[in-house]
């Protein structure tokens, strides 16, 4: 049910020509928008509620996720704009295109030898700037020249 629904929400958006992503819990995902923002929304059932600003009780509108949703290009454009969205920060590779993607371990048993992985497509991303510091600090110390977008 929930993968269903998460289906139809990244379709709702594709069709209408906005680029998606979901992360985090299926249950609640974050919706980031173009690699950038997340978007001020929450899924509840089958209702995607577009809030005035992160983590309001202010709705602006609902949208039914159904296979053939009641909302124009026109419609979603605007109500996104109308909304106040949070930046995501990324950690970067200095002088490349190469973003933060995760890690890999030499024995994922017991996370010895975590060892970073980097990539175009599909960057670890991060709500708070403070932490995402934090990440390049410690990649800093292991000698990986690091930027924060």
């Amino acid at each position: 049910m929930v993968a269903r629904r998460n289906k139809r929400l990244k379709s709702l958006f594709s069709r209408n020509g906005v680029n998606v992503r979901l992360v985090g819990d299926d249950q609640k995902p974050a919706v980031i928008m173009d690699e950038s923002v997340v978007l001020s929304c929450y899924v509840k059932n089958f209702d995607l509620h577009f809030t005035k600003e992160p983590f309001s009780d202010d709705i602006i509108k609902t949208v039914k996720l159904k296979h053939e949703p009641d909302i124009t290009r026109f419609e979603l454009q605007e109500v996104i704009e109308l909304c106040k969205h949070r930046p995501v920060y990324r950690v970067m590779l200095k002088g490349t295109e190469l973003y933060l993607v995760g890690y890999n371990y030499l024995n994922s048993e017991d996370s010895v030898g975590r060892y970073p992985v980097f990539a175009k497509h599909k960057p670890k991303v991060y709500f708070d700037k403070a932490y995402a510091e934090k990440v390049a600090v410690n990649l800093k110390e292991d000698g990986y020249e690091i930027d924060i977008v």
